[in-house]
């Protein structure tokens, strides 16, 4: 992500927090706008276009999506009026901020543990992660399944995992949710720590876990945690881009590879 792009998304997220009574439509409506963008490359490339005057830009997306709200067509309108590095990244901005605005609903406290579950039932099951995001199957029958599957979670929940079916943007289903969680996981100020071990950790391990990461992070810690018995012992922490390994395995692994040199 260029640094154009994310002082946009900067300024979107500041404008969604200006907004004080949010519609409980906003999150739906900017992420069916998202996924209108991301099926129309003519439309997100005029619209992340530096080179059209700003007004023009926002005139179209008020005439392209006329029939969404007042404040869905106001953020879409502060969206487009930023820079982009790519067009695709317009398209995710817009993404990120129906999530950042499903997340901020009544109904959405719990949502991150709940993504963390769909994450989890669809990395442990091949098949249904190939049904989810197989291309040849029918768009309304992933959809199908997806509801299927959800029908106890909470809407917001639903809203969230229907979207990147729908719009999976190159992404596999697992690559998708776990974007998803960590957006949500930062509109409630928190950072989702993935921890693997070969055996599930105490909750008192837990816990300090939790604690040391939060101290290093300066962040609340979503400790996402899944057990791996390949790695034999130890744990492999991965928060955004850092990854903390010190399970056996990857020390085996390292031993390996200097004897074989």
């Amino acid at each position: 992500m260029g640094a154009a792009t994310r002082t946009s998304v900067a300024d979107a997220i500041a404008a969604l927090a200006a907004i004080q009574q949010p519609t409980a439509a906003l999150g739906d409506e900017l992420l069916s706008a998202a996924r209108s963008l991301g099926s129309s490359h003519q439309l997100v490339a005029v619209l992340a276009d530096a080179g059209v005057p700003t007004e023009q830009r926002v005139g179209l997306v008020d005439r392209v999506f006329a029939s969404l709200g007042a404040q869905t067509r106001s953020l879409l309108g502060s969206l487009v009026g930023g820079r982009w590095s790519t067009p695709e990244d317009l398209v995710e901005g817009v993404e990120e901020i129906g999530f950042r605005a499903v997340a901020a609903r009544p109904d959405a406290a719990g949502l991150d543990g709940e993504l963390f579950t769909v994450l989890q039932t669809v990395e442990s099951d091949g098949r249904l992660e190939l049904a989810l995001g197989g291309a040849a199957s029918p768009l309304e029958a992933r959809l199908a399944l997806v509801d299927a599957l959800l029908k106890d979670a909470k809407p917001a929940t639903r809203t969230i995992v229907r979207h990147v079916v729908q719009l999976p943007r190159g992404r596999k289903p697992i690559e998708a949710l776990r974007a998803a969680q960590a957006v949500v996981a930062s509109a409630n100020d928190q950072v989702v720590a993935l921890v693997q071990t070969a055996v599930p950790l105490t909750a008192a391990q837990a816990s300090t876990l939790a604690a040391r990461l939060e101290a290093g992070y300066q962040r609340k810690i979503v400790l996402n945690q899944v057990v791996e018995p390949d790695l034999v012992g130890g744990v492999r922490i991965t928060v955004g881009d850092d990854v903390i390994d010190g399970t056996v395995r990857a020390r085996l692994d390292d031993l390996r590879q200097r004897l074989a040199g």
